[in-house]
């Protein structure tokens, strides 16, 4: 800014002042460029622009010309008329520059074929003569103050010049622009058939066929996959917002499996956060030799054919490029390694084993090894969730009260609530938290889903225990309250919502008479049943897939529940 205000006012030729902000600006691109020389502009320039454009009429202006000691400021009506229309102009040139290097993928734009290449050239074209037409301007003003004598005409002429000249430059760049998205658009239509045959061979395709045509990087260079030939293949598929939670839980389950590798395939839109991606990435323990921007027809795939919108997903294929399970990440998260190869019958399997609703089935080693210690030693366990900061201390000092009274222990571990990090944070101070909350919900999650996927959508109902279990602990998630379950050992034994727990620890003289008479666990289950507290069941799933699990009924009425669609911003 410096640079550009002293340059201009001391007179100096404004090619050679054009080529200095070039110099000093060689680092960055041309857009960027661009951008710093139109903020240097404005920081320094806006206020002999003011004086140009409202003359005597503004008594700012007037008063800022008083005090800089501006002589005759109406006498520059003219040329401000002329600068402004100049000023458009490089303001409408350098609004279609940015466009054009927002809208032409960069994967395309690494090319240096025809139209791409001809473009660049008249991109490099626009940005020099957007920064010399700002420092011609610089140039006409900065002076203003030594030039009594300058000839308005001159500048007139001047102004008018470049302005013809930048709108020139404004429209070869909208033509190059429009020749290059007819380009991208047939090039990338041609890529994405190629792939859908590719995907579609009867025969098959050998999977480093597949993985060179997912991993391509255009034209730079070619990603090392010979290693992964003969192999399963998991393809990951997630923009940057993936936690690194979900990361670390594929990070064992890969290092403890066998006969399959994982591939990260990172949908990303133009402009990233690079240090986000190289962050992920690093963290990664698998694959890793993948390209930041993939080609638009791979992404185009990703999207209409495997349904990505954006929640993680994996898919798994065959040595022979098969698909053999497009949603396995629900799987994994349930049933981790034993779940390869992701088949329907492997589930079906899966679920006939283990139907029962226990806590080793609910909190595996991965979501919370100590845990799962405390339910091998049969230790009265509390886990809870969500709730107000005013609730969770209730609850908290109330239950650790009454079972003081009665000489019984307890580990109350937090698990948070669901896609709300955030929450965690604000309420973890001396409470136990879950070791990994988010695999705890991804799990409760995925198992809905996989459960009314074999059902084929199919209602679920009051007959379907485990899945109503399930139901409960995501439907108090959904609400506004808390919620906690109660176990000795891997059997659940009690489980409430935040309003019913508020109501007996509020009692709790009563809850300590049952927990004298039946035991803490026993007491606290006949103690519930005779409570009559209304409910209401709000039920949040995440959108795994672009199957809709069918009807829900609530677990605790048996009436079928009514179906919206919500769209959260995780942001806030």
């Amino acid at each position: 800014m410096i640079e550009l205000s002293c340059n201009c006012s001391e007179g100096e030729n404004t090619d050679a002042t054009t080529m200095k902000l070039l110099e000093m600006l060689k680092t960055y691109s041309w857009n960027t460029k661009v951008v710093l020389a139109l903020a240097a502009f404005t920081m320094n320039l806006g206020e002999s622009w003011l004086l140009l454009q409202r003359g005597n009429t503004n008594s700012l202006a007037t008063s800022v010309a008083f005090l800089r000691q501006v002589p005759e400021i109406d006498r520059f009506d003219l040329l401000g008329s002329e600068v402004g229309k100049l000023i458009q102009a490089i303001r409408n040139l350098a609004s279609c520059n940015a466009k054009f290097m927002m809208k032409v993928h960069p994967w395309y734009f690494s090319k240096d074929t025809s139209p791409i290449s001809e473009a660049k050239l008249e991109i490099i074209r626009a940005a020099y003569w957007t920064i010399h037409s700002v420092v011609q301007i610089a140039s006409l003003i900065g002076r203003r103050n030594k030039s009594t004598s300058l000839s308005m005409e001159t500048g007139k002429t001047l102004a008018i010049r470049l302005e013809t000249e930048v709108s020139q430059i404004h429209d070869l760049l909208m033509y190059h622009f429009k020749r290059c998205k007819e380009y991208i658009g047939k090039e990338m239509e041609d890529a994405y058939q190629s792939l859908v045959k590719l995907m579609q061979r009867p025969e098959g395709a050998d999977i480093v066929e597949i993985l060179n045509r997912f991993l391509s990087h255009g034209n730079m260079e070619k990603v090392d996959i010979e290693k992964l030939r003969s192999k399963h293949v998991l393809f990951l598929i997630s923009d940057l917002d993936i936690s690194l939670q979900e990361i670390t839980v594929l990070n064992e389950l890969y290092l403890k499996g066998e006969g399959y590798e994982v591939v990260w395939l990172p949908v990303v839109y133009g402009l990233y956060d690079k240090k986000k991606f190289v962050e992920l990435k690093s963290s990664m323990k698998w694959y890793t030799d993948m390209p930041a921007i993939l080609d638009p027809a791979v992404i185009k795939y990703i999207k209409e054919v495997w349904h990505f919108i954006k929640n993680p997903f994996a898919v798994f294929l065959t040595p022979e490029g098969k698909v053999a399970c497009q949603s396995a990440l629900p799987m994994l998260w349930t049933w981790g390694n034993e779940a390869v190869p992701f088949t329907a019958e492997k589930v079906k399997d899966l679920w006939r084993k283990r139907y029962d609703w226990r806590l080793d089935f609910l909190v595996d080693d991965l979501i919370d090894p100590e845990l799962r210690q405390w339910i091998v030693e049969g230790k009265l366990i509390c886990l809870y969730g969500g709730g107000s900061i005013d609730w969770i201390r209730e609850f908290t000092t109330g239950l650790k009260f009454v079972l003081a009274r009665i000489g019984e222990s307890v580990e109350m571990v937090y698990v948070g609530k669901n896609n709300d990090k955030d929450w965690t944070e604000k309420v973890i101070h001396n409470l136990r938290v879950i070791k990994s909350e988010r695999h705890f919900w991804a799990r409760l999650q995925s198992m809905l889903y996989l459960y009314t996927k074999m059902r084929q959508g199919k209602t679920l109902t009051k007959d379907d225990p485990f899945m109503q279990e399930v139901m409960k602990i995501l439907a108090y998630d959904g609400g506004d309250g808390g919620w906690a379950l109660f176990c000795k050992g891997p059997n659940v034994i009690v489980r409430m919502d935040g309003e019913t727990a508020r109501a007996i620890i509020s009692k709790h003289g009563d809850l300590e008479t049952y927990a004298r008479r039946h035991g803490f666990l026993e007491g606290l289950a006949y103690y519930m049943e005779e409570q009559d507290i209304p409910h209401s069941c709000v039920l949040k799933l995440p959108f795994i897939s672009s199957e809709v699990p069918g009807k829900m009924c609530c677990d605790q009425c048996g009436r079928e529940m009514e179906m919206h669609y919500t769209y959260r911003c995780r942001a806030m």
